[in-house]
């Protein structure tokens, strides 16, 4: 594999980390939430560190900010299913 595809990859890896911990702290309650805000920036600052790339660092907000997006969605809609089934019955 050349460097090139390993960074991209591991550019999508972090990123999906770190936006999935987003998303987590935008669903848990308490102080437990900051933990996970703490954990996805330093994930930011592990990539940092690793990549000097500018294009990787616009590429890894992008996509962390996509994932937080689409994680967040199918939260909520696993969350409503199961809030309310009698809804998804009747269709």
């Amino acid at each position: 594999m050349s460097d090139r595809f390993k960074s991209i990859v591991w550019m999508i890896v972090y990123s999906f980390a770190a936006g999935a911990l987003l998303a987590a702290f935008s669903f848990t309650p308490g102080f437990v939430k900051y933990l996970f805000s703490l954990l996805a920036l330093y994930i930011g600052i592990r990539f940092f560190r690793k990549y000097d790339s500018i294009g990787l660092r616009i590429a890894f907000f992008v996509v962390a900010i996509l994932f937080y997006l689409v994680v967040a969605i199918i939260v909520s809609i696993v969350t409503y299913m199961r809030d309310n089934p009698d809804l998804i019955n009747n269709v």
